[in-house]
């Protein structure tokens, strides 16, 4: 039996590896722990707003998360589009591989509406990280969220599970900066962490879990659905699922490969 072939290098690098990430980088001797922020490697340049993104991290659920794209959230004041923050989605990427390889092999996929509702539907730990581009006041951000999620929360008969979401936000300002972390985990919960700046989420504690299915699902729909509040995200988005796809289609051919 001949050996299994290597996974090639830039498929693994995709799915998020440590090993495969650390191997294309030049190698440096140990060092002691500093801060993120000199620390930071390899990252997901998000256009409009020319915020960098990590392209891999831990948070403080889940296995690495790989950063699949991002987009800048825009308004309109007085004719003049201005830019309220960055917002990119992070997913386990090789459960999420694997997935989009089952729903692929099924006849799932047609266009980007399709990846990105796969995103969402996936089972695993995904995360929405978003950075302010200004000052808010968090009465204003979460807002127009209550908006979109109120009448799918009605209907629910689920608005206490809002209601907390949007009391979270009430009385925080929201520097330029400020990061947000949105989680939806397995079991259903919602996840919320708000820092300053950036931090190794992997050692935090979330700052509110709501638990509740619907707001999760009706929360990443606002961003990926096909209303999206981001549109060009949703872009992105389906662009990186694709990757994962052909990562994962990459990772059984060499399987395959090796088995004869």
């Amino acid at each position: 039996m001949a050996p299994a072939a290597a996974l090639p290098r830039g498929a693994a690098a995709f799915l998020g590896s440590s090993a495969a990430l650390t191997a294309s980088m030049q190698r440096r001797p140990m060092q002691r722990a500093v801060p993120l922020a000199a620390t930071a490697s390899l990252t997901y340049r998000e256009a409009a707003s020319g915020i960098e993104f990590p392209l891999v991290q831990r948070l403080w659920l889940g296995e690495e998360m790989r950063c699949v794209g991002a987009g800048c959230r825009s308004k309109k004041i007085a004719f003049i589009g201005v830019k309220v923050y960055a917002v990119a989605l992070y997913v386990e990427a090789e459960k999420m591989a694997r997935e989009l390889g089952v729903r692929n092999r099924g006849g799932f996929f047609e266009g980007d509406d399709d990846f990105c509702q796969a995103l969402v539907d996936g089972g695993c730990v995904k995360a929405l990280q978003l950075q302010l581009c200004r000052d808010v006041e968090g009465a204003q951000f979460v807002e127009a969220l209550e908006e979109a999620l109120a009448p799918r929360m009605r209907l629910m008969g689920d608005t206490k599970s809002l209601d907390a979401f949007k009391s979270f936000f009430l009385d925080k300002k929201l520097a330029k900066d400020t990061n947000v972390i949105l989680m939806y985990r397995t079991d259903g919960a919602l996840d919320v962490a708000l820092r300053p700046g950036r931090v190794d989420w992997s050692t935090i504690v979330a700052d509110l879990s709501v638990p509740s299915p619907g707001l999760c699902r009706g929360l990443f729909e606002i961003y990926m659905g096909s209303e999206s509040v981001v549109p060009d995200a949703r872009k992105e988005w389906a662009a990186g699922a694709r990757k994962l796809l052909e990562s994962d289609d990459i990772r059984r051919q060499t399987r395959k490969g090796g088995s004869g």
